[in-house]
C-alpha cells in the first residue's frame, strides 16, 4: 500500500484510522471471513511517500473463529502490529439505551482539520460536527457524523472513521502540542452499515501523559454496529 497525502494527517504521517483500516482489509481478504475484533499497536510513525507491506499469519483456528497476527512493515521495519479475530457475521445486536439524537449530517458543519479543508485526510473523509463539549478536559465529548468517500468494506470503513479520539483530545485540552496514538481496538457487532455513521466519542480517563477514549458507532444514527477504543500519548505545548 503506497502512503499518499490523502491518507495522511497535517503532520505528513499516516492517519491512524487508515492504518487500522488497512489491517482490517488484509485480515478479511486473506481469510475470506468477516472481521470481528482487531487490536493494533502503533510502533512508529509512517511518513507520506512510504510503502507499507502487510503480512497475515494464522495463530489459532477454531470451529467458528480464527485468530491471526498482522504485521505492517515500512522499508523492512515494523510500523504497526496487531491481532485479528475473524468468523461468521454476528446476529442481531441487543444494547442498553438508545442512540443519541442529533441533526442529520447535511445540517451539521464540517469538522476542522489541521491541514485545512480539501487537503490530507479530508479528501477521503467527510466528517460533520453534530454536537460537542470541548475545552472541559476529560469530561469532553463529541457527536460526529462520518463517511468514507471511496468504496470499502463495511468493517474497513468502521476502522477508518473510528480514529477520532485524538480529535476530541485536542478540542478538550487546547494546550496540547501533539497527540500520538499508542494503540487502538475495534469490536464489530454486526448488522448493515449505512453510508453515514454517527460517532459518539468520549474520554474515559487521563493520567499524566496518557489518555484513553472510546467511540460508539451507530449506523445511520440508529443501530449500534461497532465500538472502538484508543490509548494516546499526550505532549504538552
Amino acid at each position: 500500500m503506497p502512503v499518499g497525502s490523502e491518507i495522511c494527517s497535517a503532520t505528513g504521517t499516516l492517519f491512524g484510522g487508515w492504518g487500522l483500516g488497512l489491517l482490517a482489509d488484509v485480515a478479511q481478504r486473506s481469510t475470506g471471513r468477516r472481521l470481528s475484533d482487531l487490536s493494533v499497536s502503533y510502533l512508529r510513525p509512517v511518513i507520506e511517500g512510504s510503502r507499507l507491506d502487510v503480512a497475515c499469519e494464522l495463530l489459532v483456528a477454531g470451529r467458528s473463529l480464527g485468530h491471526y497476527r498482522l504485521t505492517a512493515t515500512d522499508g523492512g521495519l515494523p510500523a504497526f502490529a496487531g491481532t485479528a479475530v475473524v468468523g461468521p457475521a454476528p446476529g442481531p445486536v441487543d444494547y442498553g439505551g438508545g442512540p443519541p439524537r442529533v441533526p442529520p449530517p447535511w445540517d451539521c458543519p464540517e469538522r476542522s482539520y489541521g491541514s485545512g479543508p480539501g487537503t490530507g485526510t479530508s479528501v477521503l473523509l467527510d466528517v460533520r460536527c453534530a454536537r460537542e463539549e470541548a475545552g472541559v478536559g476529560v469530561a469532553g465529548s463529541a457527536l460526529l457524523w462520518a463517511r468514507v468517500r471511496c468504496d470499502a468494506a463495511d468493517e474497513v470503513r468502521l476502522a477508518v472513521v473510528s480514529d477520532h479520539v485524538p480529535y476530541l483530545l485536542r478540542r478538550s485540552f487546547p494546550r496540547l502540542a501533539r497527540v500520538t496514538t499508542v494503540s487502538a481496538s475495534l469490536r464489530v457487532l454486526g448488522g448493515p452499515v449505512a453510508d453515514w455513521i454517527l460517532l459518539d466519542v468520549s474520554l474515559v480517563a487521563c493520567a499524566e501523559r496518557t489518555a484513553v477514549g472510546r467511540v460508539a458507532m451507530w449506523s445511520g444514527g440508529t443501530a449500534l454496529v461497532a465500538v472502538a477504543e484508543q490509548t494516546a500519548r499526550l505532549t504538552q505545548g
